[in-house]
């Protein structure tokens, strides 16, 4: 593939940054190659690259899951190289050849090289993106000894990024002994404390006190805010590039124009000059984290069940739905924003950004890929303006309504009722909430969906049920 580009360059329109790939050196470790990272991350980087002076900060691409070996092995195939295409929501598009993840590692077939490279002084970042979920944390931060991945690992095993990060930094601090910068780039509130808490209780499991003092000392774990509207990759995008350049690329991913990427300061080792290509490295991430997560991620989750019970396919086919638009104008004015308050974010210029950003119809994001994952989205994306809204006194009608509408699209894709297919890592606990009085009761005072909520509000309960019958009314 990397001859088919290169032959491909001189074409106006295909691009790429400007540097040698084989002077290029690895200094960062990126656990969990999907969609996202390739087009986010991996892109910041490419465009780092071409900075003479900043040409050690290649990227080690390394696949965790065994469930991913398959396309990873493609991956690798292509010398981590594809074509990122860019559209924007007037139809301008761009491709790029991004070439900044020098070496692919599958760790769930060699985990040993992954140790390896976690090891080495030249590595001074790890970046990961392995799905708000892959973080195994209930609400109060405490981690899932009871789930088996994590069980599992504790006793050995290669599961988790924690497994990982616990044998490749033990190998470190016995051997380079250098310090590393580990940068989750989840879409976590506070990430950067959430993986410290969570490898910290795995590594107190692990009983290696030695290893717990070492990384006190010589870790750090920056929060960060990500941000670029990435659909699942599509054949569409690859018979595309396939056309156009003549490119038998089977990784091409695509995303929105948009790209954001903020970081807190507060690097062990030494710090990739991404803000040369645009990263703001800030020393509080938060009102930043807290505008993305409550007005996109929530605004997303919120709005796409009631796509899904509507019968649309793609999110933009939402925006453009008069009855959803206004929904989502509304939650975001009435519930997200007062929940918020004072930011030095102007959050009524960005929910127009966000609006304009969700009705890109180039994108194609299905409404199937962001229905997936509810249980561990409304925790993490909508429960804070749930609670907000009634700490201030006020009452979260709008958000209500989306945590109904989640409920019912539940129950119709368990009776076969709607023609999407709902991909619930954590079925075994969604799996309580059953279409009767019991199930209902269940799903309305869930503490791990809806904290302390349900005990301190009790109208809360009773309006969110009201809102259950009436949506099944509406939908059965």
């Amino acid at each position: 593939m990397a001859n088919h580009l290169q032959a491909s360059l001189n074409k106006d329109q295909l691009s790429a940054q400007e540097y040698q790939k084989d002077v290029i050196n690895p200094g960062v470790v990126h656990l969990g190659v999907g969609a996202f990272h390739r087009a986010h991350q991996a892109v910041y980087f490419d465009r780092l690259l071409a900075n003479q002076s900043e040409q050690n900060w290649g990227l080690i691409g390394v696949n965790i899951r065994p469930q991913d070996s398959q396309m990873f092995s493609q991956f690798t195939k292509q010398k981590g190289e594809y074509v990122l295409k860019t559209m924007a929501a007037d139809g301008h598009t761009e491709y790029e050849h991004i070439r900044s993840i020098v070496q692919q590692i599958d760790g769930a077939q060699a985990p040993e090289e992954v140790d390896e490279a976690l090891a080495s002084e030249s590595i001074q970042l790890v970046t990961s993106t392995v799905t708000e979920g892959g973080y195994y944390l209930d609400e109060n931060r405490t981690l899932m000894f009871d789930h088996p991945a994590i069980k599992a690992d504790i006793e050995g095993a290669r599961n988790t990024l924690y497994a990982f990060l616990y044998a490749g930094l033990k190998k470190r601090s016995e051997t380079s002994k250098s310090k590393i910068t580990l940068l989750c780039c989840d879409n976590l509130r506070h990430n950067g404390e959430l993986l410290k808490a969570g490898l910290m209780q795995f590594l107190e499991a692990k009983q290696d006190h030695a290893l717990i003092e070492w990384v006190k000392e010589n870790v750090s774990f920056p929060c960060s805010m990500v941000d670029r509207i990435t659909p699942k990759p599509s054949q569409q995008h690859i018979d595309d590039v396939q056309t156009r350049f003549g490119i038998d690329d089977n990784m091409t991913v695509m995303g929105e124009d948009f790209m954001q990427w903020v970081v807190e300061d507060n690097f062990a080792g030494k710090k990739p000059a991404l803000d040369l290509v645009g990263v703001q490295f800030v020393d509080n991430v938060v009102p930043f984290e807290e505008a993305k997560i409550r007005i996109l991620n929530a605004g997303h989750t919120c709005v796409t069940y009631q796509a899904a019970l509507k019968g649309l396919t793609y999110f933009d086919e939402a925006m453009r739905d008069d009855e959803l638009h206004q929904y989502f104008k509304d939650f975001i004015t009435q519930d997200s924003i007062p929940a918020i308050g004072e930011s030095v974010v102007n959050l009524p210029a960005y929910l127009d950004v966000i609006a304009n950003r969700f009705s890109n119809s180039n994108i194609g994001d299905t409404v199937e890929r962001i229905c997936s994952d509810g249980y561990s989205k409304f925790p993490i994306f909508v429960y804070p303006t749930l609670e907000g809204i009634f700490r201030k006194g006020g009452t979260p009608t709008k958000t209500i309504q989306g945590i109904a509408s989640w409920f019912t699209f539940i129950q119709l894709t368990n009776q076969g009722k709607l023609d999407i297919k709902y991909h619930e890592p954590n079925n075994a606990f969604v799996a309580a909430f059953t279409n009767d009085e019991k199930g209902i009761e269940a799903f309305v005072t869930d503490s791990f969906l809806w904290g302390s909520v349900p005990n301190e509000y009790p109208e809360f309960v009773t309006l969110l049920t009201q809102a259950i019958h009436t949506y099944m009314k509406q939908y059965s």
